[in-house]
C-alpha cells in the first residue's frame, strides 16, 4: 500500500476507535513507550509535549522514518488529526465543567536515538487546570480514567511547587511528580500548584523542549515521520477504562 494511503487509513481507524473512549476499557497490557508531560502555568494553561518512540532497528523502519522528514503535506496532516483527537478528549471534558479546555497550534518534532526514533507533538492545552485562589489544581480530564497508557510528568510553573499529589507518584520532587504508564488516576487524580509568588498569576507563552522538558522558545520543527500515523492510532487507547 502506497505509504500516504497508509496513513490515511490509519487515521482513519483512529477516529473511530476514539469514540469508543467512553466505553469499555481499552485492551492494554503494557505501558506504552512515551511520555505525556504538562507544565503548568499560573493561569490554568499548560504547555505540553507528547511523545511517541518506535523501533528503528529495521534498516527498512529507519528509512520511512527519515524519508518522510521531508513530506511537509503529511507533517501538516499529522498534526491536525492529533489536534482534532485531544480538542475531542478536551470536549468530552468540559461538558462536565465551568470552563472550556482549548488545544492550540500542534508542532511535531522528530529525532533519532540510537535505535529509537522519537516522535513528539507539542502544543498548548487552554483552561487545562482550574485556577482557585492561590491555587493551580490539574484534574481533567485524567480523573475521568482509570489511567494513562504512558508515563505522565506534571511540571509546576516555573519557579513554583507542587503542593500537593494524589495519587502517590512513582517519583516526587517540589517541582515535578512522576507517574508511570498505567498507573491508576481515576476520579483521585489531582495535582495542586501555586506560583512562583505563591498565588495565580498570568502564564506564558514559552514552550516546552521535547527533551529537556523546559521552558524553550521554538520556532521551527522537524518533519514527521510514517509513524506518525501510528502515534494517531494510540491515542485511541491514550485514557484507559470508561469516562467517570
Amino acid at each position: 500500500m502506497h505509504l500516504a494511503a497508509r496513513i490515511a487509513v490509519v487515521c482513519c481507524i483512529a477516529t473511530l476507535a476514539l469514540g469508543g473512549l467512553a466505553g469499555s476499557a481499552a485492551a492494554v497490557d503494557t505501558p506504552a513507550n512515551g511520555q505525556f508531560v504538562v507544565e503548568l502555568e499560573p493561569n490554568g494553561d499548560a504547555n505540553v509535549v507528547f511523545t511517541d518512540e518506535f523501533d528503528l532497528t529495521d534498516p527498512d523502519d529507519r528509512a520511512v522514518f527519515e524519508d518522510a522528514r521531508d513530506d511537509p503535506e503529511l507533517r501538516a496532516a499529522a498534526a491536525q488529526q492529533f489536534r482534532q483527537e485531544m480538542q475531542f478528549i478536551s470536549d468530552e471534558a468540559s461538558a462536565d465543567l465551568d470552563r472550556e479546555l482549548r488545544v492550540g497550534e500542534v508542532t511535531v518534532e522528530t529525532t533519532v536515538d540510537g535505535e529509537t526514533g522519537i516522535v513528539a507533538y507539542q502544543f498548548r492545552w487552554e483552561n487545562l487546570a482550574r485556577v482557585d485562589g492561590d491555587r493551580i489544581v490539574l484534574s481533567e480530564p485524567f480523573s475521568t480514567y482509570d489511567s494513562l497508557d504512558r508515563e505522565l510528568i506534571v511540571i509546576a510553573p516555573e519557579g513554583g511547587e507542587l503542593t500537593s499529589v494524589s495519587p502517590q507518584p512513582e517519583r516526587l520532587g517540589e517541582e515535578a511528580a512522576t507517574w508511570p504508564g498505567l498507573a491508576q488516576f481515576g476520579e483521585t487524580f489531582e495535582v495542586v500548584a501555586v506560583g512562583p509568588d505563591g498565588s495565580a498569576d498570568a502564564g506564558t507563552e514559552d514552550a516546552l523542549d521535547p527533551v529537556s522538558h523546559s521552558p524553550a522558545k521554538t520556532d521551527t520543527y522537524g518533519g514527521a515521520p510514517a509513524a506518525l500515523g501510528v502515534a494517531v492510532f494510540l491515542l485511541a487507547s491514550l485514557f484507559i477504562g470508561r469516562e467517570r
